[in-house]
């Protein structure tokens, strides 16, 4: 290993030495000031318009990437005291033809869009981007280092798609094509406090009928990174960073029904009214304080909940926006899990295991009580970003019943608790940086309190060829009279441009790893080296647009014991064609035997289960997007080396564009793993017990938007889940890893039912300000005794009804007040 990593850093040393910039050279743009108020109504009929420079010559990104943009773009610059102003005029052939699909805010649909990107500190690691759509759609984005060059439209999502500013924009469609407006106030970006400003900044517009995008500056696919390829943009001086003080005050109204056809009653009510507040403040021209009180994520989207036969947590997204919202910089290293906060209170499950024979819980709340949380980040002109993240969740009790007397009690399930956040990310020449981060959950009373302190690095070549990156951690665990120490580290070299691109890298995971109470991990103890080897086509050729193929390989053994645990290889390939139709095919190999240590649930990893040779194949199919009728397709086959042993994975995914307006997207899945083996149970003798089963699975999900203005829209999404276990025999594991008879014979089987529905109205009726009604709707039921059980699909649609459900009807008014605003008003 030593030999291995002293090849790495020697090779390493040469490239970073001896590498090239790319060829392609910077475009410039001068901004004009102006004295004279502009109106942003998409006409840019203003006299400043036509007397400022201009910038064109756009360059494909897509489909040919390089070639000169088959449509003309024209894009200005303005500046004031208090704005950037960005008037753009997209000529076009047809401009009968312009798509232009209206879609919810940050969404971006079957139309033509045109965005504005800027790099104000000049790092390459750190942007913002400003789009608007032809139906008028705003969308914006924060850019981190790890954008690809794929095209504003595709790493749109490697971003901060959930960041929103407050920023203004109007479109208008003349006899050439259309024409955009944007005033970008300063308070919506960060930017150096220097006289005069110098910020990088690129163009991007997509003609969607024909899947072109293109960039002012080239970005070119076959270069690592994204802001590193912009232009330069001169001229905004003596401009100040205003007063950035905004408030958010939310008033809602909540009316809630438990309905259960067996209760007594059957029917219950309940109501609850909530307010608080998010406060915005810009302590200097570069950081920025964010703080949520009171917070109310009673309207946030329900969880995909599941039946979880595995022997790690379940990962669930992120939707509550405090969250998601301005927390780039705290995501660095990976340390970071936001549903930890608020989340599951920590003795959750405790009282269920400690209850009296005469006892029930007739309440055990899921979710910790958010008292507050407090966010400052930004950074400094050296390029040193600094981040603070701070939150408080109130005690968590569950009440617990004695069946006989009545009497009830309280049962503390999670104390008051602090979750703290220090993240220092020191930008480095070509695109790199250096971050030291460090987590903390501090908890009152006599529960244990942790610690996670890490580094992540990135270091690329000048020539944007080759990187570096890895990261080490130290986690601590603080228990009374004594302390858990664990650690992890990983380092990658790789080549990120050019046709042929690879990764080499190595993980380690110790044997008593622990981030989870602020991070996650499926599973520590892990000792790997991954790999993998790609072929880049991204220009024409034949009747495709590009082609992609990808062999990787995996070697893994625990961290303790040092011994063997996994082996597997694969190739996977993809392929777009001219008519934008993508499809592709991977395989997936593991020709030995190979140990699941994690599977048995024994904590000291001294068991294992011989898991057999097996092959997985599969492949994709998208169609056109651009049709009012499209298909996504996705399937694999695991074939194991066991009789009648194996998994067969199908999802279908048709969308429809009813209109401009109205869309629907169902995704239909059917998970079938038939003849599985797994953990069932650990008997009081020690024995572990195995379980032949069939798993299946079938969701749907259903999502419908109707956009009635750029301002107001309405969707709804529903999920239906089903999963069951069905055993069909039952098994002694082995001190060898393999199976044996038993005489237990406990009933096993289980399934799990859950519907969701999640409605919601929308109207933006004010700059920031925003009026919610939302519908919620959750039926759940899991069944492991006899007679209860859903053993097929349509059992389990037709009992729902059976099943107890939560209604949920709310009302949610937002308020933006903006210092500034007020001020001059």
């Amino acid at each position: 290993m030593k030999l291995l990593f002293t090849t790495v850093l020697f090779v390493l040393t040469l490239h970073f030495t001896f590498g090239q910039p790319p060829s392609f050279s910077k475009k410039t743009i001068a901004a004009s000031r102006i004295s004279q108020s502009i109106k942003i109504d998409g006409k840019l009929d203003e006299l400043a318009w036509s007397s400022a420079n201009f910038a064109s010559d756009f360059v494909q990104n897509t489909p040919n990437p390089g070639k000169v943009a088959n449509q003309r773009s024209e894009v200005w610059v303005l500046y004031d005291n208090t704005a950037m102003y960005v008037g753009a005029r997209l000529l076009d052939a047809s401009p009968d033809s312009i798509l232009r699909e209206m879609t919810e805010r940050d969404n971006i649909g079957n139309t033509d869009w045109f965005a504005v990107v800027i790099d104000a500190y000049r790092d390459g690691n750190n942007g913002v981007g400003f789009g608007v759509t032809a139906s008028g759609i705003q969308y914006d984005t924060k850019f981190s280092a790890s954008a690809g060059s794929g095209g504003f439209g595709g790493v749109l999502y490697s971003g901060d798609e959930s960041w929103d500013a407050v920023w203004d924009s109007e479109v208008n469609f003349t006899s050439d094509g259309w024409v955009v407006e944007m005033k970008i106030p300063y308070s919506a970006i960060r930017f150096p406090n220097v006289e005069n400003q110098i910020w990088n900044v690129n163009f991007v517009r997509e003609v969607r009928r024909k899947r072109e995008i293109s960039y002012w500056n080239e970005v070119n696919p076959n270069v690592a990174g994204y802001l590193n390829q912009s232009g330069t943009m001169e001229g905004i001086s003596n401009v100040q960073s205003p007063v950035r003080l905004s408030a958010t005050p939310y008033f809602s109204v909540y009316a809630e029904n438990y309905f259960d056809k067996n209760g007594n009653p059957k029917s219950t009510w309940g109501r609850s009214i909530n307010g608080g507040m998010d406060i915005k403040y810009g302590i200097n021209d570069a950081f920025t304080l964010d703080a949520t009180l009171i917070p109310d994520f009673g309207q946030v989207r329900s969880d995909n909940q599941v039946l979880n036969l595995s022997p790690f947590e379940v990962r669930f997204d992120e939707n509550r926006q405090f969250f998601t919202e301005g927390t780039e910089l705290f995501n660095k290293g990976g340390l970071f899990y936001s549903r930890r906060v608020g989340g599951r209170p920590l003795h959750y499950s405790d009282v269920y295991n400690d209850l009296a024979d005469n006892e029930e819980v007739v309440d055990n709340p899921t979710e910790s009580q958010l008292i507050n949380a407090t966010k400052v980040s930004g950074r400094t002109n050296s390029g040193l970003g600094i981040g603070v993240f701070n939150a408080i969740s109130s005690k968590s009790e569950a009440t617990v019943k004695n069946i006989e007397t009545g009497a009830v009690r309280k049962v503390q399930t999670s104390p008051l608790t602090n979750y703290n956040i220090t993240v220092l990310d020191q930008n480095l020449p070509h695109n790199s940086y250096v971050s030291l981060i460090n987590t903390n959950v501090l908890r009152q009373g006599d529960d244990y309190e942790a610690n996670v302190t890490g580094t992540r690095f990135l270091l690329r070549n000048k020539a944007q060829s080759y990187a570096f990156n890895g990261k080490a951690v130290l986690s601590q665990k603080y228990f009374p009279g004594f302390t858990d120490l664990g650690h992890s580290y990983f380092g990658e070299i790789s080549k990120t441009s050019g046709k042929i691109q690879w990764a080499l890298g190595y993980n380690v995971e110790s044997y008593d790893y622990d981030p989870n109470d602020l991070g996650f991990i499926f599973s520590p103890n892990e000792r790997s080296i991954q790999g993998e080897w790609r072929y880049n086509k991204n220009e024409p050729f034949g009747r495709y647009i590009e082609g992609h193929l990808t062999l990787n390989g995996f070697y893994g053994r625990l961290q303790k014991p040092n011994v063997f645990n996994d082996f597997g290889f694969g190739l996977d390939g993809w392929l777009l064609t001219k008519n934008r139709m993508a499809y592709g095919m991977f395989t997936y190999l593991e020709p030995v035997e190979t140990y699941d240590y994690f599977e048995p649930r024994t904590s000291d990893y001294s068991r294992y289960y011989l898991f057999p040779t097996n092959r997985n194949i599969g492949g994709f199919l998208s169609t056109d997007y651009r049709k009012k009728l499209a298909l996504d397709l996705n399937w694999n086959f695991r074939k194991f080396d066991e009789d009648g042993r194996y998994r067969f994975n199908l999802t279908i995914a048709p969308r429809f564009r009813a209109s401009d307006r109205l869309s629907f997207y169902l995704e239909i899945g059917s998970y079938n793993w038939k003849n599985d083996v797994g953990y069932v149970t650990t008997r009081d003798n020690g024995q572990i017990i195995f379980g032949r089963r069939d798993n299946i699975t079938v969701e749907n999900v259903l999502n419908t938007t109707y956009i009635f203005s750029n301002k107001m829209s309405l969707s709804f999404r529903l999920r239906h889940y089903w999963a069951k276990a069905e055993y069909s025999h039952l098994y002694l594991l082995q001190e060898n890893g393999k199976l044996n008879s038993t005489d237990f014979n406990d009933f096993s089987d289980d399934s799990f039912n859950a519907f969701t529905v999640d409605a919601v109205y929308r109207w933006r009726f004010a700059p920031g300000s925003d009026i919610f009604l939302v519908w919620k709707n959750n039926t759940e039921n899991f069944s492991a005794t006899k007679g209860e059980i859903q053993y097929s699909y349509q059992d389990g649609l037709q009992r729902l009804r059976e099943f107890p459900q939560r209604n949920s009807f709310s009302v949610r008014v937002i308020y933006y007040l903006d210092y500034l605003n007020l001020k001059r008003n």
